[in-house]
């Protein structure tokens, strides 16, 4: 840009090969609004200090060259693969050639290492939750795990480091955790009676649970898993917000007429407010420093002073309020009637209803991206977007309509509590789970209709979650993912920067593996075939396939692998039109047996694969399945004599 300085990039990828501690989740960095990036090449350096099959975290820096500040808020992909022996590294031309074949998303393309993957997490009506992988350009199915829960969920969160999902089970008097990296229920953690809603602490330390059943609420410690304490709040359901920077939890029972403050490092109560029965949600602004309570019966939104720990002001509105939330910056606070067609949005700094819009269908959930809040309608099948730009301007605020599906979301068994609408890692799309239609839809900004569609395999998503596994500012102008190679020796590592687009290519060398790891080979496990790889499957038959899978000599843990931690995929070559993921079934140690149905006569590809061992599918070898025609029968006629 004219006039502009240039930006120089400095980007430096460590990767810790020390085992990981079981350690809290780490402190959110502090959120500040970016100012427009553009970052060009200019300086780059690189060091790395990894073994293969370790993880560790890939962290790039960017700065200033002429200052030395840190570049804040830019966007970056980028991706990693061993080099082939003798080949020479790549030039800018075969640098911008690789990294529009990443972008592609095909299977066959896939990086060894990718650094900008995030998977699709749904909350079914039939006690499963659903992992997706939109980024894989398959037609029929991206299905990557499906975990069972053994019973109903109330509702679910994901910790902010994205380490374990937290899932309530009313029935049990439990809550799970699913360990996010091998998708399994690891844990199953006894709390109060019907837990229900759950909160996690801006830290990432606690989560605290509503056991709805008993008047009181569970605060669980997330590095161990264990239940720290129990505090008495009061019968019915409970509303959870957190202010004073996280320090401070403010709980509150629809039953009860007191507002409990409790310190969060040490749950200590710290007071009470008497705000009297009926709250209906919760919400803390920042800005104003104070907490808004919603009272659905008496028709109010309540101003608590943080500080002084009293109602300050009593804002009335429509009759039927439902939902209280604030957009990202604090300042507008959205009240949702979910019996009605209208949305109040209150300003902090007046505490007024400064806009009432109408419109809606029985409006009942409220997200937000940095330029719009997107309105759930339960009573049609319309997405609501109200520009967040344009509540500071006078007049009406602008509202979109994005009709999201066929069906209206009431029409779905249950709505459920969680989020039905998540943002996407990139800030401007979301992820909206169509209930009644059984799908999930991505939308864009700036189109009028989603731009993609994925099916959720005959399941209602009651709620949606963006497992983000893709490089994220962890402190200014430090950019970090997990990785994990898989060999030793020279890597290319592949980044694209935004604003503009630049590529940069960078060579990185993988540290020597022990002697007794190379000549047993990188690979993390072994796979064998049970089966003759040179037999011929028929079109239409269902085929039972055993195959052995062992860690290898060189790897530290050898416990056996179990059915829950396998990943296989059999598809037809190239385009994967056709595509199955069997279920495998234990048959001995280091054994198993999946039943295979090609439809039709071709060449088929089995992969095979454990990502929780450092073995995604595609790191291991393939194998090819040849299907043939079914014998045709021909009738033969009687010849009588």
């Amino acid at each position: 840009m004219p006039g502009r300085p240039g930006w120089a990039v400095l980007l430096v990828l460590w990767m810790g090969c020390q085992p990981r501690k079981e350690e809290g989740p780490p402190a959110p960095p502090p959120v500040a609004a970016p100012a427009p990036v553009t970052v060009t090449k200019a300086e780059v350096s690189v060091s790395f200090d990894l073994q293969a099959g370790e993880e560790g975290t890939a962290r790039f820096v960017l700065k200033d060259p002429r200052t030395g500040a840190p570049v804040r808020g830019a966007r970056l992909l980028a991706w990693m693969d061993a080099r082939p022996e003798g080949q020479a590294a790549p030039d800018d031309a075969a640098c911008r050639t690789r990294i529009k074949t990443y972008l592609g998303g095909l299977l066959a393309a896939r990086a060894e290492v990718d650094l900008n993957s995030f998977l699709l997490l749904t909350l079914n009506h039939d006690h499963t939750l659903s992992v997706i992988d939109p980024q894989l350009s398959f037609q029929r199915t991206k299905l990557k795990h499906l975990i069972s829960l053994g019973g109903a969920a109330g509702d679910w969160a994901l910790r902010p480091d994205g380490g374990a999902l937290y899932v309530s089970q009313p029935t049990h008097g439990t809550v799970s955790v699913v360990d996010t990296r091998r998708f399994l229920v690891q844990r199953n953690v006894r709390v109060g009676q019907k837990p229900g809603r759950l909160a996690l602490a801006p830290d990432g330390r606690t989560l605290w649970v509503d056991n709805e059943g008993d008047g009181t609420v569970s605060v669980l410690d997330t590095t161990t898993q264990e239940v720290l304490g129990t505090l008495e709040v009061g019968e019915g359901r409970k509303e959870f917000a957190f202010g004073e920077d996280g320090r401070t939890a403010w709980l509150s029972s629809s039953g009860g007429e007191e507002l409990v403050a409790v310190d969060v490092a040490s749950r200590e109560e710290l007071g009470r407010v008497t705000v009297g029965t009926g709250t209906r949600a919760l919400a803390y602004s920042e800005v104003a420093r104070a907490l808004y309570l919603l009272r659905e019966q008496a028709h109010e939104v309540l101003v608590v002073d943080g500080s002084r720990r009293e109602v300050v002001h009593r804002v009335s509105v429509a009759p039927g309020p439902g939902t209280l939330r604030f957009e990202p910056s604090g300042r507008w606070a959205f009240v949702l009637y979910s019996h009605g067609d209208r949305v109040d949005i209150l300003d902090t700094a007046s505490n007024r209803v400064a806009h009432s819009l109408t419109g809606f269908s029985a409006p009942d959930q409220v997200t937000f991206t940095s330029a719009f809040a997107y309105v759930r309608n339960t009573g049609d099948a319309r997405m609501s977007l109200i520009e967040l730009a344009s509540l500071e301007k006078s007049g009406t605020p602008a509202v979109v309509q994005i009709t999201m599906g066929q069906k209206k979301p009431a029409l779905a068994r249950e709505l459920g509590r969680s989020s039905a609408i998540a943002t996407l890692p990139e800030g401007n799309s979301v992820l909206v789970a169509g209930t009644a239609d059984r799908a999930l839809y991505l939308y864009s900004e700036g189109m009028m209709a989603p731009r993609g569609t994925h099916l959720n395999y005959g399941r209602e998503p009651r709620a949606v979650l963006v497992l983000d596994r893709s490089l994220r500012e962890v402190e200014p102008g430090v950019y970090a993912a997990q990785a994990r190679p898989r060999k030793n020796g020279p890597h290319d590592v592949h980044v694209l920067l935004d604003s503009p687009r630049t590529p940069v290519c960078l060579t990185w060398t993988v540290s020597s593996v022990p002697e007794d790891a190379t000549s047993a080979g990188t690979a993390p496990l072994v796979l064998e075939p049970r089966f003759d790889s040179a037999r011929h499957l028929t079109a239409g038959q269902r085929t039972s396939l055993r195959f052995r899978l062992t860690p290898a000599a060189h790897v530290k843990d050898q416990r056996p692998l179990s059915p829950e931690e396998l990943q296989v995929l059999v598809f037809r070559p190239p385009s994967g039109r056709w595509l199955e993921r069997p279920v495998p079934r234990r048959v001995e140690d280091g054994v198993f047996e999946i039943d295979v149905f090609p439809p039709e006569p071709g060449q088929y590809v089995l992969l095979v694969g454990a990502e929780s061992r450092g073995a995604p599918l595609g790191a291991l070898r393939d194998f090819k399945l040849g299907v043939q025609a079914a014998p045709t029968l021909r009738h033969v006629s009687e010849v009588h004599p």
